[in-house]
Order: structure tokens, then C-alpha cells, then sequence
């Protein structure tokens, strides 16, 4: 099993996008973008730079991969058709990079809040010319060639009851290995992602860790230290986790990793260090580009 992650913030943009190769090739959450602003400053030159490259790595793989799946629909895990100043993106784009393609997806109007049922909608309609074959994922287990594509029903955005909706996991299932991509479950926070994970125990797992930046005005320490918890017990029994994503948005994460390591046995990195890359956290140190 072939693991390319793709735009990650550890590599400088908001994503989670990931190009997994067993006897098929399949690209998750297909999305990247970066934050309008950050300590009150708007993206600097660097991070169009990466926004530019993270495209065009989703656009290269994207045309290799016949399988794409879609965790939920914030525009860093899909590609939308609709035209943003900080996705990058455009109706052509889109197309090409869908046309003709096998999409997993998350659940158009079951277990999702207002807004991304609206985005859900208007991607469903923007699909239908494309000879794409789209099918829900949640809940659903799906045998193609020798590979199994297994997804979760819906668990809570962050924690139970967040107001920013639901989302699925992916686990990829061949040839006696599994890779687990937890999107969005931020730790996990919530004590019922932990178990679907710990129950589901993938040789890989690829997580999004908790948004630390937000502490204090959007998430209480308690969900922290939540997710503190919750990962120690995970990487104490998943012999690979890649944490990334929402804790990379502050440079504190490397401080909340070692943490955790010192009370793990297993390997903990982030997604760049699986391509050899030191982390490029830009969106974390944005301030530093302005004073």
C-alpha cells in the first residue's frame, strides 16, 4: 500500500488530501485552501505559493486516481466548482479533475448541518453531466478489485454536538493492511471517535489532531486535554498514527506531540514527514511574515 500525502498544513495549506495506491488508486478528501485571515492578517505570498502547489499536486494525482472519496464538504477536504479567492478553484477545474470518476461521498442530507448540505447540493448537481459514478458512502462497506473501502457512519465534527456538522472515515483494506484517514475528528475529542478507531485498529492512521489554536474562545481546555488523552491511548495501540490538520495551526503543536510520545510506545509524525519534508507550518506562523 502506497501512501502520498498531498497538501497537509504541515505542508503549508488547510487539507488533509492523501493519494493511497493498492490495485487501485484513490484519492481522499481532494480539498485544500487557506485561511482569509489569521492574528488579523490576511495569507502572505508563501501561502498562495503553496495553495498554487497543493493544487496542482490534487490536480497531478487526481488524474491518476479513479476513486475519490469526500469526507464532508468544508472546502480544505473537497474541491468545490464555485470560483474562491482562497480555494483556488474553478468550475473547469473541477470538472476535470471528477469527470468520469467513482465518488464515495458523504451523505447529502442525512446527519449534516445547513450550510454543507447546501454545498453538498450544488456539488450533487454539478456532478450530473460529468459520467461520474457517485454513491454514499456512510456506513457502507464496498469491495473493488482486492481492495475494500470501508467508511464510518457519521461521527461528530470535533465534539459531541458541534455546531460544524459530521463527517466519515475511510479505511482502505488490502492485502492483509489497513489505513484509517479520520478526517475532521480533532483528537479525537470525542470518546465515541476513539472507540470506532481503537474497534476499527488500522496499521495506519492518519488524524486530524485538535485545533489548539482555538482554546480559550472556541473550544474548552477540558476538549483538549479530551484529545490528549484519547490520542495516548490510540498510538499506545495503533503501531502508526500521523497527526496534522487543526493542531498544526499553532506552534504549540509540537509541544502537545511530544507529550503524547512520552507516554506512547508507537511512532507519531506528521504528514510531511512521511515525503522527508520538515513541517512548513505558515498558516501557525503568519505573523512573523507581517512584523
Amino acid at each position: 500500500m502506497k501512501v502520498v500525502p498531498l497538501a497537509f498544513e504541515s505542508l503549508g495549506v488547510r487539507s488533509m488530501a492523501t493519494f493511497v495506491e493498492t490495485d487501485q488508486k484513490i484519492l481522499i478528501d481532494p480539498g485544500t485552501s487557506i485561511a482569509p485571515k489569521r492574528f488579523g492578517y490576511p495569507p502572505w505570498k508563501n501561502e498562495f505559493d503553496a495553495l498554487y502547489s497543493s493544487r496542482a499536486k490534487i490536480n497531478e494525482y487526481g488524474e491518476k486516481a479513479g476513486i475519490f472519496t469526500v469526507s464532508h464538504y468544508h472546502h480544505d477536504h473537497y474541491t468545490p466548482f464555485e470560483l474562491g479567492k482562497f480555494l483556488d478553484s474553478s468550475p473547469k477545474a473541477a470538472e476535470k479533475l471528477y469527470s468520469g470518476k467513482k465518488l464515495f461521498i458523504k451523505h447529502s442530507t442525512s446527519k449534516i448541518n445547513k450550510s454543507q448540505q447546501k454545498r453538498a447540493a450544488d456539488f450533487l448537481k454539478n456532478l450530473e453531466d460529468l459520467n461520474c459514478e457517485v454513491s454514499y458512502a456512510d456506513g457502507n462497506i464496498f469491495e473493488i478489485g482486492e481492495t475494500t473501502l470501508k467508511f464510518s457512519n457519521p461521527l461528530p465534527h470535533g465534539s459531541e454536538g458541534s455546531r460544524l456538522g459530521y463527517v466519515i472515515t475511510t479505511t482502505i483494506q488490502y492485502n492483509g493492511k489497513s489505513l484509517m484517514h479520520a478526517s475532521d475528528v480533532q483528537g479525537p475529542i470525542y470518546e465515541g471517535s476513539k472507540q470506532f478507531i481503537l474497534n476499527e485498529n488500522p496499521d495506519i492512521l492518519i488524524l486530524s489532531g485538535p485545533p489548539i489554536y482555538l482554546q480559550g474562545f472556541a473550544i474548552e481546555r477540558g476538549d483538549i486535554e479530551s484529545a490528549r488523552r484519547n490520542l495516548i491511548e490510540i498510538s499506545n495501540k495503533i503501531p502508526k498514527v500521523i497527526v496534522d490538520h487543526h493542531l498544526l495551526r499553532d506552534m504549540r503543536c509540537f509541544d502537545f506531540i511530544k507529550s503524547v510520545e512520552k507516554e506512547s510506545d508507537n511512532e507519531i509524525v506528521v504528514a510531511s514527514e512521511i515525503l522527508g519534508k520538515e513541517p512548513d507550518l505558515l498558516e501557525a506562523r503568519r505573523k512573523e511574515f507581517y512584523v
